[in-house]
């Protein structure tokens, strides 16, 4: 569960984010304490629940509110909170993104996958519910489920406007084992965004997976030409290709220490 929810989140690091606006901020908000220390984070939340006793809470407020619950990691009363502003507003696609979240990350699958069940019927095309249903999925073990809705929504898309939903095909096809069919993918995306940098380098983290550092020194050279960098330093590129030709090398040399038979006794 853990490679799966990381390898979906380098999907959606390359491809775009969860969502916009302040709701990728408060998505994020359990992970920063650049509010201040825990008490005072408590103390704003007393004093914003006990003004929402004696008065309907403006807009700004609301969202200060739910940002210092889920500071606290306090998701439920987070959930209920939300719950009222979707009252207000039933068929806002933020705030139901939202809610799915809270309810994936509070323990309740079912619940997340139901909300984005309505909010997808809305919304089929929408890249940040398809990315937080593809987590959904990773996380209850359908990534089959997940894979046959995303190949749906990518042969429905016009070559050049598929990439970031194209990105994260491939990476599902790499957390289901399918190596050959994420490499195929990511080099049609190369092909078809050919101005784009972002293929080429999953290309290259691919093979830096699987040991293979000839082809990670050329999809990053392929990248440094696509930034118009190639007679000049690249630092990004000089970075990645130093750091994964040796993550290449090392996987490499394991793989070949595991071909080695062991001695018989």
């Amino acid at each position: 569960m853990q490679r799966a929810r990381r390898g979906v989140m380098w999907a959606l690091l390359i491809g775009a984010a969860v969502a916009s606006g302040w709701v990728a901020a408060l998505t994020l908000a359990p992970q920063t304490s650049a509010t201040g220390s825990r008490t005072v984070v408590d103390d704003e939340v007393s004093q914003l629940l006990n003004a929402k006793q004696r008065r309907e809470l403006n807009a700004g407020e609301r969202e200060r509110l739910l940002e210092r619950l889920l500071l606290l990691d306090r998701l439920e009363d987070a959930k209920l909170l939300l719950q009222q502003w979707l009252n207000q507003q039933p068929h806002s696609l933020p705030l139901g993104l939202l809610m799915a979240d809270l309810h994936r990350r509070s323990g309740f699958p079912e619940a997340a996958r139901r909300e984005l069940e309505q909010l997808l019927r809305l919304h089929p095309s929408n890249q940040e519910l398809l990315q937080l249903a593809v987590l959904v999925d990773l996380q209850e073990g359908h990534g089959q489920t997940a894979l046959k809705r995303l190949m749906a929504q990518f042969a429905l898309r016009p070559e050049g406007q598929r990439l970031e939903l194209g990105l994260l095909l491939a990476d599902l096809h790499r957390q289901l084992d399918q190596s050959k069919a994420a490499a195929d993918l990511y080099q049609q995306l190369a092909k078809e965004s050919a101005e784009d940098v972002r293929a080429v380098i999953a290309l290259a983290m691919l093979h830096q997976e699987q040991g293979n550092a000839a082809q990670v020194q050329r999809w990053l050279e392929q990248a440094r030409l696509r930034r118009g960098n190639n007679d000049r330093p690249d630092p990004l590129i000089d970075d990645l290709a130093y750091r994964w030709g040796l993550r290449a090398a090392r996987v490499r040399a394991e793989q070949q220490r595991s071909e080695v038979p062991a001695p018989t006794p």
